[in-house]
């Protein structure tokens, strides 16, 4: 029911936009008893990027056969119900000032927008867009331009909405895997992680300055095995993935044998 408006003067070109749109000039002034506001031209479906045409109709000032646009729920704004929402864009222009005038849109003689406070000056035309939900199938829609005044202006035009729209049914989210509690002192993912630790730190101490290829690694396994010790406490998986770069490391034949060659000493643990 939201409605968004812009203007656009005929004024510098009448002749030209009358052969265009297949309209009669309008006079000056306004004739008694005849609308001082019209419908005028085309209907337009648009895009939810509200500038991309779907598509187009004259508006029919009577019953009988009316102009119709065809359209698909995908290009809807929303559909719920059996209703899809679509931009719609309708003119209108008037032969005399028109203040605060309301407009009202029905489809199948179902009430479906009103766009208000509307001002229009003479022999400009003033596009409106607004969002009504229109039915899944054929849809007569009835423009009613200054429908409170004495003298309304009504044009017909038929939109067919291919689709139920009806709001897709999302899958519910499958609920999160519960997080195992942290490895902490006690348990024997701790106790692995503490041995892993104890020997991360006779290896930095005694291969530091060997030409040890992978002496690095070390480094840094060590600091990430400290930090878990002083904590008392690593997540789950953190642990899982330590211990698992740490085995790696541990089953590296080259770190094997040159934890073998070296030789313990006095006051070296």
């Amino acid at each position: 029911m939201k409605t968004i408006s812009s203007i656009k003067t005929l004024r510098s070109r009448p002749l030209l936009a009358a052969a265009l749109l297949g309209l009669a000039i309008l006079p000056a002034a306004h004739a008694a008893g005849s609308p001082p506001a019209t419908v005028n031209a085309l209907v337009r479906v648009l895009k939810p990027d509200m500038a991309t045409v779907i598509g187009q109709a004259l508006v029919t000032p009577g019953g009988g056969a009316l102009a119709t646009v065809n359209v698909m729920q995908a290009d809807a704004i929303a559909a719920a119900n059996g209703r899809c929402a679509f931009n719609i864009r309708y003119d209108e222009v008037a032969s005399a000032v028109v203040k605060g005038s309301v407009n009202r849109l029905y489809a199948n003689d179902t009430l479906v927008a009103i766009n208000s406070a509307i001002d229009l000056q003479p022999g400009v035309q003033r596009s409106i867009t607004t969002q009504p939900y229109l039915y899944a199938g054929a849809n007569n829609l009835k423009i009613v331009v200054n429908a409170d005044s004495a003298t309304p202006s009504v044009g017909w035009v038929r939109i067919n909405v291919a689709g139920d729209c009806k709001a897709p049914v999302v899958a519910p989210k499958p609920p999160p895997a519960p997080v195992p509690p942290p490895v902490t002192p006690g348990s024997a993912a701790w106790n692995a992680l503490y041995n892993a630790w104890g020997t991360s730190n006779y290896a930095v101490a005694q291969l530091k300055g060997k030409g040890f290829g992978r002496y690095a690694d070390i480094v840094t396994l060590n600091a990430a095995l400290t930090k878990a010790v002083d904590a008392r406490s690593i997540a789950a998986a953190d642990c899982t993935a330590l211990m698992a770069k740490w085995n790696a490391l541990a089953a590296d034949p080259a770190f094997v044998a040159a934890m073998a060659a070296i030789v313990p000493a006095a006051g070296r643990r």
